[in-house]
């Protein structure tokens, strides 16, 4: 049965207030989490104006100072700074004190001095995975990770640029689709001989004329060392037959798992190292140096130590920390400029039919390079079924195919250099798409209805097959606001903030 829902005025003006704020939002740190996220997780800001409902006291304190907004744009902590690369305008534009509130003195309350503000445990000198959710992502963009000095107090001052120091940086990174939604995922190294609190700013800094910046502040705390790193062999670290000669370059690089180069080092090749045993051992040292935490070079001695033998170069082997990284080392002619690698993301093993009887398979392709980029869908027999295509230069693009058809079939990316006409095919997926299973009950069929959903109640039927129930106030007043590119079930940006998929 349909639900017919006439909003009071006041909800309506909530939804009003939350309507333009957020359209323009794009993103907060998830893990560790920024201070807004978990106030908001906390609750109680909808409670009484005192704070008294609100069960974090550093949260009641940023409440008291600066009200509901911070929470309602928890994801655009930002500020706009043309000069992006100059530091001295971006501390300008985020001066002391406001560094945890990106800047806007509306936000102010996230940079209060407290004691209570809720901490990560994380290890010294450990490498982790920042998770950053992305409502609106923005390529091509850059980052850096600032950790406060040891003697830094939340409790006693608000964060100021010289109580930081920059432990990490990296450039740009492509968007993960995960089924939670979209993320970024950066490999970040935490200092050693760390104890005690501290805070971690990212910025995620966007390279555009209006320099566009995020700035959110993680709260954690040192719970000792990270443990003696376990190491996992990916093989040989130079090959029989390998050579290299003046004029050529070493590539060294390490993937992670979303296929993005984690450490990659070009040793140019001269008369002076041209010989293998001379070259192999610089760039082992360079990498055992300036890598402890990711890779290593050489034997695995009873100890755990990686040890490299410059009297057995074939013996020795390339480490990693992480089991699912991939190692390459490749010698390239110095005249030839390598073509940029393309990344395909977000591809799935199975798709559903929706309400109006398509499966919507889609894809993020993104590439440092210039390319022609072709999507093609293909049935157990080859035949072509559905195709797309764009064009990418030093950016990303979003790629989409849909069929009303059920069985097993496979996407096929390619990309094309416009210069030479080179094809190369840099993904194939094989998939499965699937009836729908029906989504469950629901009261209506988005958008069918929009305007009369009920937050905490209403369930509605996507167009990929599911159900989805409308959040519970004050978020589930996104549902009613009808912009399908931000709030469709599945599909919107930000769906998410309106939406819990059942």
């Amino acid at each position: 049965m349909k639900k017919v829902i006439n909003f009071s005025l006041g909800a309506m003006s909530v939804m009003a207030a939350l309507s333009p704020l957020h359209v323009g939002a794009h993103g907060w740190a998830d893990f560790p989490a920024a201070r807004q996220v978990i106030c908001e997780s906390d609750g109680g800001h909808w409670g009484p104006s005192d704070g008294s409902q609100i069960p974090n006291e550093a949260c009641r304190a940023s409440f008291l100072e600066s009200g509901t907004y911070p929470l309602v744009q928890k994801n655009e902590f930002a500020a706009l700074v043309p000069n992006y690369n100059n530091m001295d305008a971006v501390k300008a534009a985020v001066p002391d004190g406001t560094i945890c509130s990106g800047g806007d003195p509306r936000k102010s309350g996230m940079s209060v001095a407290s004691e209570h503000w809720q901490r990560t445990e994380m290890k010294a000198g450990e490498t982790f995975t920042l998770r950053y959710r992305a409502t609106a992502p923005h390529n091509p963009s850059f980052w850096q990770f600032y950790l406060t000095k040891p003697g830094y107090n939340a409790a006693h001052s608000r964060l100021g640029w010289d109580d930081l120091e920059l432990i990490d940086t990296a450039g740009n990174v492509a968007v993960t689709k995960e089924s939670s939604g979209q993320y970024y995922l950066v490999d970040v190294t935490l200092p050693s001989g760390r104890s005690g609190e501290a805070t971690l700013v990212t910025r995620w800094q966007r390279n555009d004329p209006a320099g566009e910046g995020f700035y959110n502040c993680s709260d954690i705390r040192f719970d000792g060392e990270v443990l003696p790193p376990e190491w996992t062999s990916k093989g040989q670290y130079v090959k029989p037959g390998v050579e290299a000669q003046d004029g050529d370059s070493v590539w060294f690089r390490i993937f992670n798992q979303q296929g993005s180069e984690i450490v990659f080092e070009k040793l140019p090749i001269t008369a002076a190292n041209e010989n293998i045993n001379t070259w192999s051992y610089d760039l082992a040292l360079l990498i055992n140096e300036k890598y402890p935490a990711v890779a290593q070079v050489g034997v695995e001695e009873a100890s755990g130590d990686i040890i490299y033998q410059p009297a057995d170069l074939y013996a020795n082997q390339v480490f990693v920390t992480n089991p699912d990284y991939n190692y390459a080392l490749d010698v390239r002619d110095g005249d030839v400029i390598e073509p940029a690698p393309v990344i395909v993301q977000g591809l799935e093993s199975q798709y559903t039919l929706g309400t109006d009887g398509k499966a919507y398979i889609e894809a993020t392709v993104s590439s440092e390079g210039h390319y022609k980029i072709n999507m093609t869908l293909l049935d157990s027999a080859g035949q072509q079924l559905a195709s797309d295509n764009d064009v990418i230069n030093n950016s990303s693009v979003g790629m989409s195919l849909s069929t009303n058809q059920t069985g097993s079939f496979s996407v096929v990316v390619t990309a094309t250099d416009p210069a030479s006409n080179e094809q190369q095919v840099v993904e194939t997926k094989s998939i499965t798409v699937k009836e729908s299973a029906g989504g469950g009950d629901y009261d209506y069929a988005y958008p069918e209805g929009i305007g009369s959903y009920v937050p905490g109640e209403t369930v509605v039927l996507g167009r990929d097959g599911n159900t989805y129930q409308c959040r519970p106030f004050p978020e589930g007043g996104w549902c009613n606001i009808d912009s399908p590119y931000h709030y469709e079930p599945g599909y919107g940006s930000a769906w998410q903030d309106a939406w819990i998929k059942q």
